[in-house]
């Protein structure tokens, strides 16, 4: 099977292994009050050449590229996102959000899949080092980009076991505790640009970012009064 055939394959397969996994990765009983917006990308880059930049054409743009601290071992991996037009189209609606994940694994960076549609914020709380990697919609990118919802994830584990398998990095997805969560994150981000210097696509991103978290408020409250 070729690595292709692999990566089409592999969102099932993650999801699968993400549920049985989930029982061993404990989630933290409460969210910490004290969350505070932190840079992912402060983390080591290996000291070999970086894997080759994915390049703009006709049908690929916004290539963006960061280096971040996923898996909260200071070692950075690779992501990369970009907007392909399918078949090289220009219709509006012939495009798609497409990725590329590495991480440095003995010696060399191997591609990965995880369940982030896009670059993560991440939230630490300083008093008990709890951390949340949190997506949020970006249409600084593009459009697509901007229909990510907002989603939450507790740090998982690696599953680099099976040489016939692409390798992955499984996230637990925050259910309890989500709204709080998409409300903190709002709020510092509203703290760190003022409204009159927010972007449009800033100003999108706290919106999402507040009715997510409204809309988790309302799920759980009608989970607890079943």
């Amino acid at each position: 099977m070729t690595f292709a055939a692999i990566a089409r394959a592999l969102p099932g397969l993650v999801l699968l292994s993400g549920c049985m996994s989930a029982s061993a990765t404990q989630l933290p009983d409460a969210v910490p009050a004290d969350l505070t917006l932190a840079d992912a990308a402060v983390c080591k880059k290996p000291a070999i050449a970086r894997p080759s930049p994915i390049k703009e054409e006709g049908k690929r743009y916004n290539v963006r590229r960061r280096y971040v601290d996923l898996d909260g071992s200071g070692t950075c991996v690779v992501m990369d996102f970009w907007v392909e037009r399918l078949g090289g189209s220009d219709s509006w609606g012939a495009r798609t959000l497409e990725h590329s994940f590495r991480h440095f694994y003995h010696g060399k960076w191997v591609p990965f899949e995880t369940d982030l549609q896009l670059f993560p914020y991440l939230l630490r709380s300083p008093s008990t080092g709890q951390a949340y990697l949190v997506v949020t919609p970006d249409t600084e990118t593009d459009d697509i980009a901007g229909n990510v919802m907002p989603a939450a994830y507790v740090r998982g584990q690696w599953d680099t076991n099976d040489p016939t398998m692409a390798h992955a990095y499984l996230l637990v997805p925050v259910d309890q505790g989500a709204s709080q969560i998409y409300r903190t994150l709002a709020a510092q981000l509203v703290a760190r640009t003022p409204a009159a210097k927010q972007t449009p696509a800033e100003r999108n991103r706290i919106r999402a970012l507040q009715f997510a978290a409204g809309d988790a408020a309302a799920d759980a409250s009608q989970e607890s009064a079943r």
